[in-house]
C-alpha cells in the first residue's frame, strides 16, 4: 500500500466512526479491546506498576515523572506508539516541530488534525513529546526492546513499571508532594 493509499484508508476511517470518535476508536485498536487478548499494553511481571493521576492533562509533573520514570527505568525506552491530537497543519509554533519529528517516520501517519504511530524513543523524540505534552499528547506507550511497556500515558493517567528501587528513585526526582500520588495498581 502507497501513501495515497494509506491516506485514502484514514480518510474513509474518519467518515465511517466520525472525528469525534476517532481517538477512542485508535486507543481501543491498539489496546486490543474485543480481539481475545488483554487490553493495554503488555507488562512485565517481574517489576510493580504504579498509577500517578494528573489533575488535567498538562500539569507540568506530568512530564516531570515520565522523564524520571524512562531515566530510572533498567529496562532502556526504545520506542513509543504515540497519538496526538493535532496534526500537519496545526499550529504553526513549536508543537509544529514536534508534529514534523513524529510525522517523520514511516510508521506514523499524520493528517491534517492528528498524528499516530510508532517511534524510535530517541532524544529528539522525548524532545517533541515534550513540546506537545499537556491536552495535544492524547495517548502515549514507551516500551522497551521486547515491546514490553516502560510507560503509558492515557489523557491523565500515567501508569509505569519499575522495580521498587528505581520507584524510590522516581519519587525522590519529582518531590515529596508528587510522590505520595503514587498509587501501585
Amino acid at each position: 500500500m502507497g501513501d495515497s493509499d494509506d491516506a485514502e484508508a484514514v480518510v474513509r476511517a474518519i467518515d465511517e466512526i466520525g472525528i469525534d470518535r476517532l481517538t477512542e476508536t485508535i486507543v481501543t485498536a491498539w489496546e486490543g479491546l474485543g480481539s481475545g487478548v488483554e487490553p493495554g499494553p503488555t507488562w512485565p511481571e517481574d517489576e510493580i506498576r504504579h498509577r500517578f493521576e494528573l489533575s488535567e492533562p498538562g500539569e507540568a509533573v506530568g512530564l516531570d515523572v515520565l522523564a524520571a520514570v524512562l531515566d530510572a527505568s533498567p529496562r532502556g525506552p526504545t520506542e513509543a506508539f504515540v497519538h496526538l491530537g493535532l496534526g500537519r497543519r496545526d499550529n504553526p509554533g513549536g508543537e509544529r516541530f514536534a508534529v514534523e519529528t513524529i510525522a517523520g517516520h514511516t510508521d506514523v501517519s499524520a493528517t491534517d488534525t492528528h498524528t499516530t504511530g510508532t517511534v524510535p524513543m530517541t532524544a529528539e523524540t522525548f524532545d517533541a513529546l515534550a513540546r506537545v505534552y499537556g491536552r495535544s499528547l492524547v495517548y502515549a506507550v514507551v516500551c522497551d526492546e521486547d515491546g514490553r511497556a516502560i510507560l503509558e500515558r492515557d489523557w491523565t493517567t500515567l501508569q509505569f513499571s519499575l522495580p521498587p528501587s528505581a520507584v524510590e528513585t522516581v519519587r525522590d526526582a519529582v518531590g515529596s508532594a508528587a510522590g505520595e500520588r503514587f498509587e501501585q495498581v
